[in-house]
Parts: C-alpha cells; structure tokens; sequence
C-alpha cells in the first residue's frame, strides 16, 4: 500500500508517504466526500489511462481531470472547498479503527504489520544499529487517532509529534496516547499534538529523523503534495 520516498543525510528526514491517488496499488483513488472513489477497468490500464467515478456518479476519464475539476489550475476558493468538504466529511466520523478506516478495521493489523516491516528497512538502511542507542523523533501526518502512533511508532522513536486537521480524532489521540494507555518505557512519548492541515504545516527544522505520511497525502492537491515535500527536506 505504499510509495514512498526518502529524503536527505544525517538529521534531514526520511519521508515516508503513502500516496493512494492513483498509484500503483490498483484502480482507486481517493476524494474527501466518500473516502474513495473507485475506478473500473476490464484489462490492466497505465496510471494515466485509469478513469473512474465519484461518489456522485461523475465520470473522470483519468486523476488529472479530476483534480482539474475540484481544484482547477491553481483556484484559492475551489481549493478551498475541496479541503473544506474533506474535515466536514470526516468530522462525522467516529473516532475509532473502524472510522478511520473507513469501515475497514479488520485491516488495521496487516496495516501495521506491513509498515514495521518497512520502517524496520528504513531504520537499518539510514542509521547504525537500526538507530538502537538514538534519541529519534518522528511526525506522523494525517495521524487521526493515534492508530499507527500507539501500535508502531511510539516503540520506535523516543518522541512522536502528531499532525492532524481533525480536532475529535486529536483529541482521541491524546487519550489512546496518554502513558497510562501506553505500554512503552517513559522514555517514549507523544510529544506535541497539531491541529493543522498538511498542507499548511512547516515541519521545524532539523527536528525529525522520519516524518511519516501514511493514508492521506492522496487528500492533497498536486501543487501542495510537492510544496509539503519541500518544506519537509532539511535545506
């Protein structure tokens, strides 16, 4: 389920992204409304081939004229309401597994399964010792509940700082989160909670080792993908 990329030495972050707007997982995309759109095919198509329809039973002949529709070239007040229905949808969603994953809870423990192993490939590749004996700091972006926090990465880094634009799945987190909920050491934490969109966060500098985007970034318009990118490699 992942594409991901990994981005400068030493202290600069690994970026580690899992984009599902149309990328190499299978013929589905994601829109804030409905959480996917799904896109129908009778023989294998190339990325830019896919089409598919909306939760509205619009057709798009491919991702880019999709977004061209919801976002247009650049448009502030299309932007604007494309971000906008996505908090409103998922301000009615429980804050639980199942609401997160969209109904799809039972693949909350694969899910987690798959990214350690990723992560455990990462770690060994970037630091000495897999970063055993390191202070390390994560973001987790689009962090929702906490789920991927409190299952796998609170094990890994001594702090991670949580990045999500939904105000009652923060909250959630700070409970899932809190060290009587937690079985880590005291010298792992969840360290700072944000109540920012991705798209208007500015990673501080040479703060994080990883910065973990998992499940949402397909949320964000092509031009914001790229500037979150940017503005978390470490000049």
């Amino acid at each position: 389920l992942f594409s991901h990329l990994n981005m400068g030495t030493a202290k600069a972050p690994t970026l580690l992204s899992s984009r599902p707007s149309f990328c190499n997982i299978g013929p589905q995309f994601i829109a804030p409304k409905s959480g996917a759109r799904r896109a129908f095919s009778s023989r294998p198509l190339t990325q830019m081939e896919t089409g598919g329809l909306d939760s509205d039973g619009r057709t798009f002949k491919n991702a880019e004229e999709m977004w061209r529709e919801e976002v247009g070239d650049g448009d502030p007040q299309k932007k604007f309401q494309w971000y906008n229905k996505g908090i409103n949808y998922w301000q009615g969603v429980e804050a639980t597994v199942d609401g997160v994953l969209g109904g799809y809870g039972h693949v909350n423990t694969p899910d987690i399964k798959a990214s350690e192993d990723f992560l455990n490939t990462i770690l060994a590749e970037r630091f000495p010792d897999a970063g055993r004996g390191r202070h390390l700091v994560t973001l987790d972006c689009g962090s929702g509940i906490g789920r991927i926090t409190k299952n796998l990465l609170i094990r890994y880094f001594n702090e991670v700082d949580l990045l999500e634009p939904v105000s009652h799945f923060l909250e959630s987190a700070r409970v899932n989160l809190a060290p009587e909920n937690l079985m880590v050491s005291e010298l792992h934490k969840a360290a700072n909670f944000y109540c920012v969109p991705l798209q208007e966060f500015t990673p501080d500098a040479e703060r994080y080792d990883v910065i973990w985007v998992q499940w949402c970034i397909g949320h964000l318009a092509d031009d914001d993908f790229i500037a979150f990118f940017k503005r978390a490699k470490v000049k």
